[in-house]
């Protein structure tokens, strides 16, 4: 699913009105539905939750009054605000007078559009109008925003450029004051305040929502920590927009979704045996610290591939026998790796760093693996699915990288076609010592900027945690240190971001944060290994290991609850579609 600029947006609206043909005010409708049903629904999720899961109890029905919600709806003077006021009217058809819903216009009415008039003009009598005017609404509110409320904002969507003008910036203060008072807070495609693509400068007024809607396509800014923090959960709903126009816009991001994992997934042969599909090789742990190998070696077994041996400390080698009888264990004589299995070559792919260590023999083990990967034993990206064993895939993680941060010779020592998985620690310092070395310069961060990202470019480094200034200088610094490697790399987080040598970059849709705890990445890394091993290339392995291990880390949250799951709980839910 590609992830549209502001403007192509907007001409992707334009090109389905004039070709479809479909007007306007049916195109907000159709959007309005698919709006209003996402709501619906999960509002019907949390009502069945409080009544014990669905088993209406006698003191449930009595406390029916407190868990229905009220809508307030604020509406823009634009489309965005022509949606919301849609929207208005199919909660008060859905519901009739057993729920309220309010309107509250933000500015006077003879300021608004003409779809966005047509829609006023179509709310029922039982839609309460309210105005906003010099900071507060105007008419008698009292009791608008408590427990029950759930404010809709739908105020400004992707036309948003710099300062948000008056009165919408102190509608926007107002939502964000009372939203404490409130359920939750709902964005209708961004949080109001918003720009589509990250801007210079300090984030301006922003609706600071709970949750984010947005239509069509998820935008940039709400997939990147700095801005995305203020849209909160996010959705995407799909009104059926040009497909022609979307698929000849060019962009340098692409959201992952079901459809692109479908695409990539490839089918195992009724006669293919465990020689046909790969031998993954996980160079994880160290004496009290075999979790990691536990982890890492696990999702590789869940990958589909063929075989997975783990090298591990031959001390310890007790703790995989047990927790993994699958996995063929190769000793490492030291308590720490500190040297290369016999017979490299006979693995198709191999992942390191869970829990090594950074001693200076592991230092020394690590530099004699990139030699060997670094000596014409893998290529890059020229897989067909099927395994082929001389085709390498090397995946580092953890303390690999961080041992690679500390050694910045071992850079350049580093394959084509391998798979970094940092978390935004190990990104920070890996990008710090690429950047000080000279492996990357100023220069390669412009060369790695797409022709279609106008975006303003710093060359200096702040003197801080981070060698970036804000989100947009980082994936700068990250598409320039991919293109040096011609690898991937993983920026784990929150809609985990997979950049790929050509600056495309990629991010995910599944997960939750409740995967925020020691050993998820131990688990990505053995899965983009095993996937790698199993025949596809760096690019798809990376993808496919990030989309199911959110998936998995999204079925272990709704049965476990997000506070409560933890890293071997999204090892059980670990599923190949």
């Amino acid at each position: 699913m590609k992830i549209l600029t502001g403007e192509d947006i907007r001409q992707a609206d334009l090109h389905t009105i004039e070709n479809e043909p479909v007007s306007s005010l049916d195109l907000m409708e159709r959007a309005a539905a698919a709006l209003a049903e996402e709501i619906i629904t999960e509002d019907s999720i949390e009502y069945a939750y409080i009544c014990e899961g669905g088993k209406a109890s006698r003191a449930c029905q009595c406390a029916e009054a407190d868990a229905v919600p009220d809508y307030v709806i604020f509406v823009g003077k634009g489309n965005n605000g022509g949606d919301g006021l849609a929207v208005a009217r199919l909660l008060a058809r859905k519901y009739g007078t057993s729920r309220r819903v309010s309107v509250v216009t933000v500015g006077y009415e003879s300021r608004l559009s003409e779809e966005c008039r047509a829609n006023l003009e179509r709310l029922p009598s039982s839609v309460r109008k309210y105005v906003f005017h010099e900071g507060k609404v105007l008419g008698s509110y009292g009791g608008l925003f408590n427990r029950n409320t759930v404010i809709i904002d739908a105020m400004l969507g992707t036309g948003v450029r710099g300062a948000v003008k008056e009165p919408v910036s102190s509608a926007v203060r107002l939502v964000n004051s009372v939203s404490s008072l409130c359920r939750k807070v709902i964005s209708i495609d961004m949080p109001s305040g918003m720009p589509t693509e990250p801007e210079d400068g300090h984030p301006c007024d922003f609706v600071a929502a709970d949750r984010t809607i947005a239509i069509e396509f998820p935008k940039l800014s709400l997939l990147l920590p700095e801005s995305g923090k203020y849209a909160g959960r996010l959705s995407v709903v799909h009104i059926g927009l040009d497909r022609d126009f979307i698929k000849e816009a060019v962009s340098g991001y692409e959201a992952v979704d079901a459809d692109m994992i479908r695409f990539l997934l490839k089918p195992r042969n009724e006669f293919d045996n465990k020689g046909t599909h790969g031998h993954a090789l996980v160079i994880a742990g160290s004496c009290g610290m075999m979790g990691a190998a536990v982890l890492s070696t696990g999702a590789a077994l869940k990958s589909g591939c063929g075989l997975v041996t783990v090298r591990i400390p031959g001390q310890e080698r007790q703790v995989i026998h047990i927790t993994h009888p699958s996995a063929i264990v190769s000793c490492d004589p030291s308590s720490v790796f500190s040297s290369l299995p016999d017979n490299l070559s006979r693995y198709s792919s191999v992942a390191a760093g869970p829990g090594l260590g950074q001693k200076h023999e592991s230092v020394q083990a690590l530099g004699a693996l990139l030699d060997f990967f670094s000596g014409g034993n893998c290529r890059t990206f020229a897989r067909t699915g099927a395994f082929e064993p001389h085709i390498k895939t090397l995946v580092l993680d953890a303390d690999a990288l961080n041992m690679i941060s500390a050694h910045p010779d071992m850079f350049r020592k580093i394959p084509a076609g391998a798979v970094l998985t940092p978390h935004i620690g190990e990104l920070a310092r890996l990008l710090r010592s690429a950047l000080a070395s000279g492996f990357i310069s100023a220069g390669d961060v412009t060369e790695s900027i797409p022709a279609d990202a106008a975006v303003h470019v710093r060359h200096d480094i702040p003197g801080s945690l981070y060698p970036w200034h804000n989100d947009m200088h980082k994936i700068m610094l990250v598409r320039a240190l991919s293109r040096k490697l011609s690898s991937v790399i993983v920026v784990k987080g929150a809609h985990t971001m997979i950049c790929i040598p050509d600056g495309k970059c990629f991010f995910n849709m599944t997960g939750n944060p409740g995967m925020a705890k020691g050993g998820s990445g131990d688990i990505l890394t053995g899965l983009i290994a095993g996937l790698a091993a199993r025949g596809y290339d760096s690019i798809a392995s990376a993808i496919l290991g990030v989309w199911l291990h959110g998936r998995a880390g999204d079925r272990a949250a709704s049965e476990k609850g997000m506070e409560s799951m933890n890293a071997s709980d999204i090892l059980d839910f670990i599923r190949i579609m």
